[in-house]
């Protein structure tokens, strides 16, 4: 069975950057429908660590992206303070850290517009109890932490007051083409259990780490770089502060409070892009995690840990790196030629 539905704009993806497109376009009067295959938010959206960046994690490796950060964390305080909870974040450097690297991290900060506190150490004990007694100095930045799924839901809801309709439960099999232009998408239906051709003046490609797989319907080639990032949920909150460590990024160098909880991570590990699907956790992450997660705040120690997730970075090669080392900045969000 076939069913058709006419719309300017389709959006294939329901995570966080599906459903921003969705409510700007439907904001703007434009026919909007956007399409799922799961619900919204079961991608890299619904399994991050809620972080809200300051940019200031960049601020050394890519001041551009740092600048671009803040940027975003103003806005998102101002539009949709009620998915925020501004925490402030520390970044602590601690014995077997290099100390001169905290200067030359406040100088990137600034650079980039980024405020920067340096903190002595008993200061930091005194803001966040929480974090390791042994530390040899902090720097206090305006990070924050955020719910992606309300953030996702309050997008959402916002594109269909204004007049956007959101399929979720429908897969895209296909994007249908009239000579090189792309005019519409195949679906299947997963609750009707019937396929459905829909048209559109404009696809957006915004699937995440499935990007890649949706471009090879219209003969394009995205180069993907998945990496897979597993964390940790804590049975309660230990840290009112998000915690970093003062370095280049590594593995488990973040604390983040969330609600009534805390999450450790993340790990990262580049995976064959046939295995985007797979979310185990290795006892090998988790051993990393909660090693890691313990410098950050002894107490951590002494936590039960109530579950281990993880989810895939869509990290996309740029131009002048086809190694995908220079990509974490990259949005997986194409629009098709149409």
């Amino acid at each position: 069975m076939t069913g058709r539905l006419d719309s300017e704009v389709i959006i294939i993806g329901g995570g966080a950057t599906g459903a921003g497109i969705a409510r700007d376009c439907a904001r703007r009067g434009l026919r909007t429908l956007l399409i799922e295959r799961h619900d919204i938010a079961t991608g890299a959206t619904g399994r991050n660590h809620g972080l809200l960046h300051s940019g200031a994690r960049y601020a050394v490796t890519d001041n551009e992206s740092a600048r671009e950060c803040i940027s975003e964390n103003r806005i998102l305080r101002r539009i949709a303070r009620h998915c925020i909870e501004p925490t402030n974040g520390l970044f602590i450097t601690l014995p077997e850290d290099d100390l001169a690297w905290q200067q030359t991290f406040i100088d990137a900060c600034q650079q980039a517009g980024i405020e920067a506190t340096p903190l002595s150490p008993q200061e930091t004990l005194r803001r966040e109890p929480a974090v390791n007694p042994t530390l040899l100095g902090a720097v206090q930045v305006p990070d924050g932490t955020i719910d992606p799924f309300r953030l996702t839901a309050a997008n959402m809801l916002d594109a269909r007051e204004h007049g956007a309709q959101i399929l979720t439960g429908c897969e895209v099999t296909g994007l249908l083409r009239r000579g090189d232009r792309v005019c519409g998408v195949q679906v299947y239906d997963r609750q009707l259990h019937q396929a459905r051709t829909l048209y559109a003046g404009m696809v957006v490609n915004a699937a995440g780490i499935w990007g890649q797989r949706i471009a090879e319907y219209a003969d394009l080639r995205i180069t993907m770089f998945p990496a897979k990032g597993s964390l940790l949920i804590l049975d309660h909150r230990i840290n009112n502060l998000v915690i970093n460590r003062c370095r280049k990024p590594a593995d488990a160098d973040i604390l983040v409070p969330g609600d009534t909880i805390s999450l450790i991570g993340t790990t990262s590990m580049h995976i064959p892009y046939d295995e985007i699907d797979d979310n185990r956790v290795t006892a090998a992450e988790v051993d990393t995690l909660l090693r890691e997660g313990e410098k950050l705040a002894p107490v951590m120690g002494r936590t039960r840990i109530l579950r281990a997730y993880s989810g895939v970075r869509p990290l996309v090669a740029s131009d002048n790196d086809p190694s995908g080392a220079a990509s974490a900045a990259a949005s997986s969000c194409s629009t098709m030629p149409a």
